[in-house]
């Protein structure tokens, strides 16, 4: 794990009406903690336990730059802890690679029994920021918050309708 003992670049956590198992499970795949995020998982290949999952993802954004995102799971704690880096791109529209490639992203998902159901906490690691990471955080933050906020209705049944 190339995470440094840092402060955490965001912290979140929210609490989600539903056992420790299945929050844990449903965020063991890529696609379901990316779900209605504005970037699209197009490629997954799991791995039994999880270590090794890996995940690539597009962005076509509004403006003139697309980014594409590649993750990989590299710790999972069954039922505690998910663990994966995530390695951003981005390049000129319409233009061809090479990508300029930014700090790898490390996110740490926690699960732990609260009540009768789980605080999810999302912390997010960036080895060493750059003024355009540093100047993106508040959006990053508010796109972390929402993912969550979707795993957590998703969880309480929500996302099931």
């Amino acid at each position: 794990m190339t995470m440094t003992a840092t402060k955490p670049f965001i912290a979140l956590s929210a609490y989600a009406d539903a056992p420790v198992h299945a929050a844990f499970e449903y965020c063991r795949d890529p696609r379901n903690l990316h779900d209605g995020d504005p970037i699209e998982v197009v490629d997954v290949e799991a791995t039994a336990d999880g270590v090794g999952t890996t995940a690539h993802m597009v962005y076509p954004a509004p403006f003139p730059v697309d980014e594409d995102v590649d993750v990989t799971f590299t710790e999972v704690v069954p039922d505690a802890r998910i663990v994966y880096e995530a390695h951003p791109s981005l390049w000129l529209r319409g233009h061809h690679r090479p990508h300029h490639d930014l700090p790898v992203d490390t996110f740490v998902w926690t699960f732990a029994a609260e009540d009768a159901g789980t605080r999810i906490g999302v912390e997010v690691h960036v080895g060493d920021p750059t003024l355009g990471s540093r100047l993106a955080r508040p959006s990053m933050r508010d796109v972390v918050e929402a993912r969550l906020d979707r795993v957590v209705a998703h969880l309480e049944g929500a996302g099931s309708e």
